[in-house]
């Protein structure tokens, strides 16, 4: 299989019963999705030998190139205090961030093309239970040629209570994968 782009990077806030979701939202136009599980690696001796093994799911690492992040997304992924700019122009939008701030958890979804046998198709994921930590705030100035300069938001991916952690579904038809994110995010709904 060759993965052949990235797009539609969806969000939606994991509600208190911690298995449904707010209403959701598009993050930003995706550029690079790092997904990494990590799995635990036990294992039990007995006689002389591994008589067990426990390769699970732990948790992941995500980490997500965008080619911006809002204001309002900023402060939703992170749990910061947001305030919209006013109507008549005289206060700016702004975040306020706090030691205090707690990161809610959010789902994550994204899809890209992939080819086997020369036939595309589409693969949805939906990661179920994130949560971010701040992101790197780095700026270089402008040099002899212009150097786009893009945010990278990191964090983990926890599983449910229901041991679930991602959801994956292929596709024939685009519009099919944004559906099924759309559904996963609550978009449109």
């Amino acid at each position: 299989m060759a993965k052949i782009g990235l797009k539609y990077l969806v969000a939606a806030k994991l509600n208190e019963d911690g298995t449904t979701y707010a209403k959701g939202f598009v993050v930003a136009k995706a550029i690079k999705a790092n997904i990494t599980a990590n799995s635990n690696d036990v294992k039990l001796y007995a006689d002389d030998g591994v008589s067990e093994s426990d390769k699970s799911f732990k948790d992941g690492n995500i980490s997500l190139n965008v080619d911006d992040l809002t204001q309002k997304v900023y402060a939703d992924l992170l749990g910061h205090e947001y305030k919209a700019a006013n109507s008549e122009g005289n206060e700016p939008e702004t975040v306020v961030a706090s030691a205090d701030d707690i990161a809610p958890y959010h789902g994550v979804g994204f899809y890209g093309r992939v080819r086997r046998n020369n036939k595309d198709s589409f693969l949805a994921k939906w990661l179920k239970k994130t949560q971010f930590s701040e992101p790197n705030d780095e700026t270089d100035t402008k040099g002899e040629t212009v150097t786009f300069q893009t945010p990278t938001i990191e964090g983990t991916v926890f599983q449910m209570s229901d041991g679930t952690w991602k959801e994956q579904a292929e596709f024939s038809d685009e519009a099919k994968a944004v559906e099924w994110l759309n559904k996963k995010a609550g978009i449109g709904a």
